[in-house]
């Protein structure tokens, strides 16, 4: 009797807040009852309560081992392991809780943020649903399955969940701004905006919606609202750096440059640094320009964007710059083809191109490229099909056959050559009149295109791709360029900071490619 009254009042302390008391009636408890199974789990409640995690782990292991069968003890382990971030382990105890208790729909919603947590999208999203089998007016299962299908690219899945978690809980913020962002990926602005607003009238102070109601200002067109909204998030997070940057973007394209500066010095990071340097040419200030790559030559000594500014300037000025990536990038343009790899490279093209239709592809795609033409979303070469996996290892020889020809080179692009040979790769199919934006691959290393459908020539390099120094926005007609036109099975390999566009083309065909990029996860000296 005593064991119960006094198991009843840490209990009591706990729910009133009052964790010294819990934690020694728990003990007081556990000295006489070292075996008791609900004393150990309460202990492991208030542990963590108080933030003794470590310890709370610890007590819901001797109340398991205690009892085997305690499924919720199983839960708040998953609980503090998920805390400290074993997001394994917490899987694990999640998955026995459930087993213990089919309906623990506490358990199933923790498994699924877990499963989240560790990329598991796919198990997550199968988590989520047998959660709302369970429960099926339960907002916030709707809310993380729809969070779940964004990151599967499932944007209409995710859109409706997004819906239905309002349905059921109107005033639930964080689904509007989801929602926002969803309905941006899909193109529906006007929508977007609606959602973020509606987020702000629930929640005034939410920074983040601001800056995402930024975003789709400036795609509708607003500038001067999205000027407005990023100044509303950077007012009240003055260190706001996306903000920062997006606003004085919105400043530079309205030719006010100072103010643009002035906001990419208070972002100051990689990105903002590399705008910087085109607010300062836009400002006739070519000698700051040169002392700020200077001061900054060690930090963005692989900042691709600083880069190919770099180039541009140097060409410009015929004065080198302190940035030693890749001063010449058009020099270390390289074309061959797949023939010299297969005996009948024209059937295996057909090959791949079969297992792209497998492929999901979107019309063109938010913040890319791609005009009037589809582009895949996913890494062609994380698990890939048969073709394309021997269409790797193809661009993989090709690699070391590259920094074969160049390994002589003084740049830091070569002696600086990632030792892991990470590949990011898409497939872009274009229709008649389609292009691609001059662009280049901020998070390349180096970057190349193996064409598997082309387009016929004609006197107006229709359908070629240009590399040139010239970025979107600087620009000089003096600047070198390079137009090839690529021949079916070409394989074109150049610096991710050279920038590229394609030529639209009148023919009435597609022009199919894959792009890649190589990664620069790791880096070292190479003799």
């Amino acid at each position: 009797m005593e064991l119960n009254k006094t198991l009843q009042q840490s209990i009591t302390a706990l729910k009133e807040g009052k964790l010294q008391d819990a934690e020694r009636l728990c003990r007081e408890i556990i000295l006489t009852h070292p075996t008791n199974p609900i004393a150990n789990h309460n202990l492991g409640i208030t542990l963590y309560a108080c933030g003794k995690l470590k310890e709370a782990e610890e007590s819901f292991k001797k109340s398991i081992a205690l009892k085997p069968d305690y499924a919720e003890a199983y839960y708040n382990l998953g609980i503090t392991l998920k805390k400290i971030q074993k997001f394994e382990e917490a899987e694990a105890a999640f998955v026995k809780s459930i087993a213990l208790k089919s309906n623990y729909t506490l358990a199933y919603n923790n498994l699924g943020i877990t499963l989240y947590a560790l990329g598991k999208f796919k198990e997550a999203e199968k988590t989520f649903n047998k959660l709302i089998e369970l429960k099926p007016d339960y907002a916030e299962a709707y809310y993380r399955l729809g969070i779940t299908l964004y990151a599967l690219s499932k944007f209409n899945e995710a859109k409706k969940n997004f819906e239905k978690s309002i349905s059921l809980k109107p005033n639930y913020v964080v689904a509007h701004n989801n929602l926002g962002i969803t309905l941006h990926k899909l193109n529906k602005l006007e929508e977007a905006e609606v959602s973020y607003k509606k987020a702000i009238e629930l929640k005034p102070d939410y920074t983040e919606v601001y800056y995402n109601l930024g975003i789709t200002l400036k795609k509708l067109q607003k500038f001067e609202d999205a000027e407005a909204s990023y100044s509303k998030a950077i007012a009240m997070n003055s260190g706001y750096k996306a903000a920062l940057l997006n606003r004085g973007q919105i400043l530079f394209e309205k030719c006010e440059f100072k103010l643009s500066l002035k906001d990419f010095d208070s972002c100051n990071n990689a990105d903002a640094r590399s705008r910087a340097l085109t607010s300062l040419y836009a400002l006739d200030r070519v000698d700051e320009i040169y002392q700020r790559i200077e001061k900054y030559a060690e930090i963005d000594s692989e900042n691709i964007d600083v880069a190919a500014f770099s180039s541009f300037i140097s060409s410009k000025e015929k004065k080198d710059t302190a940035h030693k990536f890749c001063n010449n990038p058009i020099d270390f343009l390289n074309i061959s083809n797949l023939s010299a790899h297969l005996e009948n490279p024209n059937s295996f093209i057909d090959e791949v191109i079969d297992e792209l239709h497998n492929i999901e592809a979107v019309w063109e795609p938010m913040n890319k490229a791609t005009h009037n033409g589809y582009q895949s979303m996913s890494n062609l070469f994380k698990n890939p099909l048969e073709k394309l996996s021997n269409l790797k290892s193809i661009i993989m020889k090709e690699l070391d056959l590259y920094y074969s020809r160049f390994e002589q080179e003084p740049c830091l692009y070569i002696k600086k050559w990632p030792s892991k040979k990470d590949l990011l790769a898409w497939h872009v199919i274009l229709n008649k009149q389609g292009y691609q934006d001059s662009h280049i691959h901020s998070g390349g290393w180096l970057s190349g295109v193996i064409y598997l459908k082309v387009v016929p020539v004609n006197e107006n390099n229709e359908g070629a791709i240009e590399f040139s120094l010239n970025g979107v926005f600087y620009s000089d007609v003096n600047s070198p360029k390079v137009i090839y036109q690529p021949k079916l099975g070409d394989i074109v390999l150049f610096p991710s900071s050279l920038h590229h566009r394609t030529i639209p083309y009148s023919a009435d065909t597609d022009r199919i490619s894959i792009a890649f990029d190589l990664i620069p996860k790791k880096t070292v000296s190479q003799k």
